[in-house]
């Protein structure tokens, strides 16, 4: 275990300058496309935590007590949240917080282990064994915990709730991703159906469309939330600093009201995160950093937010554009709307 201990130091500490610079490297991106999105300060905890994590778990890997192996694990577990759950469009910060998430398991196993035990260990209660179980599928690890003589009873109690909340955050998290996933479709009493004979011939039936919202009008998710765009305004300001050089620059103007979505890791955030901005040729449009007047808000149950405002830069000139918007509601549960909004 100490050269394991030794090994994942110095992988923590050189991570955590690869981290920090990505972490700048998103930091900057959602001050550029003003999102107030919060993965570049994720990124930045995740960096430090794996720093001090790592020069912990070298400096104490030699030492019998358990001390510093709690500390390291500590600090990869705060990793692992901030990772998990604040990674937004800082995707690689999910395998940071993964990572974490494996060193943290190691170092509380390896702090609780009773190598000393007098009774011969079998190969299932092997601590390689569990923490391998632990990062794959803890639910496993947790049961080989309590069949193993190798604890006493604190520490398996202490191990179960940490690695229960952590599988359950896992699972929020991959719910959530399969909720958004473009092929996603609820089952309805339609999809049980008897199917018709053979002989006999189906009835034709007539899917209804969805509604297009068009502007000025308000999408509202009964119990959740709403949202209206009032203005989809051209500008001529250019940001000298930017890359890009699109035809026409659109500034979406919009509120929106938190009728019942409860806080998660934050209060309801309508960004442009939420947009997938099509112009007039069917070009998807990128956001552009242009000055704008309003900037999303964090908006709690009962409040409203007026007058955000996102822009974008549009390929092709264009008198009309599409916007497909996602939101996600409770328990991460996403919910869409297309409108079509004429540019002026």
């Amino acid at each position: 275990m100490k050269i394991a201990k030794l090994v994942i130091g110095i992988i923590s500490m050189v991570l955590s300058i690869f981290v920090l610079f990505q972490s700048c490297a998103a930091g900057l991106v959602n001050t550029i496309e003003g999102s107030g999105g919060v993965s570049g300060t994720a990124g930045v905890i995740v960096a430090a935590c794996f720093i001090i994590a790592g020069i912990v778990g070298v400096v104490t890997r030699n030492s019998y007590r358990a001390g510093g192996g709690l500390t390291a694990a500590g600090f990869y577990l705060v990793a692992a949240l901030f990772g998990g759950t604040m990674a937004g469009n800082y995707s690689d910060l999910y395998i940071w917080a993964f990572l974490s998430w494996a060193f943290a398991i190691f170092y509380l196993v390896d702090a609780f282990y009773d190598e000393d035990d007098w009774e011969e260990v079998r190969w299932w209660q092997k601590s390689w064994l569990i923490i391998l179980a632990m990062i794959i599928f803890p639910p496993v690890g947790i049961a080989l915990l309590w069949f193993s003589r190798q604890f006493i009873v604190i520490p398996k109690v202490i191990m179960t709730v940490i690695f229960s909340l952590g599988f359950i955050v896992i699972l929020a998290n991959l719910g959530g991703l399969f909720t958004s996933a473009p092929g996603a479709a609820s089952t309805t009493a339609d999809d049980t159906a008897t199917p018709p004979s053979a002989t006999e011939e189906p009835e034709k039936t007539t899917e209804p469309q969805k509604k297009v919202y068009g502007l000025g009008e308000t999408w509202t998710v009964d119990g959740l939330f709403d949202l209206t765009f009032t203005a989809a305004s051209l500008t001529d300001d250019r940001n000298q600093y930017s890359d890009k050089a699109p035809a026409q620059v659109v500034i979406l103007t919009y509120d929106y009201s938190n009728i019942g979505v409860e806080k998660s890791i934050m209060e309801l955030y309508v960004s442009s995160s939420d947009f997938k901005v099509i112009d007039g040729s069917g070009v998807m449009a990128d956001s552009y950093p242009a000055s704008t007047s309003g900037n999303p808000k964090e908006t709690p149950i009962g409040a409203k937010t007026v007058g955000a405002q996102v822009a974008y830069g549009l390929a092709n000139a264009s008198g009309e554009i599409t916007v497909n918007v996602e939101v996600r509601g409770n328990d991460f549960k996403s919910y869409d709307a297309v409108f079509k909004l004429p540019v002026n």
